[in-house]
C-alpha cells in the first residue's frame, strides 16, 4: 500500500548557525541548505540537520586527536564518531544511495558529442 505524500515547504535561504558549531559543522551546515534545499525542509529537518554538523565538528575532533596521540582507542572512537556522521548523512540524503531512494537526484555522464547538441539545439 502506498501512503499519502505530504509536500513540505521548501527552506527559503539558510537559517542562522546553531550556537557553539565549529568550521567544520558550519561548512556542512551551508552545504545542506545551499544544496540539498530542494529536499530539506526547516519544518521537520532542522534537529537533523544541526545533529549532522555538531558529529561533522565531532569527527574532526576526533581525527585531530587520533593524528595526535596514534592510540588505539582513540582511532576506535574516530571509526564510532565516522559511522554516526555516515549515518547522518544518508538520513539527510547526502549519499548517492540515499539521493537514489528519494528519486531526488541522478549523476548523468554527458558525452561531448551530447553536450555539443544540446548547446546547439
Amino acid at each position: 500500500m502506498v501512503g499519502e505524500i505530504v509536500a513540505m515547504p521548501q527552506a527559503d535561504g539558510t537559517p542562522e548557525f546553531p550556537d557553539g558549531l565549529g568550521e567544520d559543522g558550519k561548512r556542512l551546515w551551508r552545504r545542506v541548505w545551499g544544496q540539498a534545499i530542494t529536499w530539506i525542509s526547516k519544518h521537520s529537518d532542522m534537529e537533523a540537520a544541526e545533529e549532522a554538523c555538531r558529529l561533522a565538528d565531532d569527527l574532526a575532533a576526533a581525527r585531530k586527536r587520533y593524528r595526535a596521540t596514534t592510540d588505539p582507542r582513540d582511532a576506535t572512537a574516530l571509526v564510532a564518531v565516522g559511522k554516526r556522521f555516515d549515518e547522518a548523512l544518508q538520513a539527510l540524503a547526502f549519499t548517492p544511495a540515499s539521493r537514489s531512494r528519494l528519486g531526488v537526484a541522478e549523476v548523468v555522464a554527458v558525452s561531448k558529442l551530447e553536450a555539443l547538441r544540446r548547446r546547439s539545439s
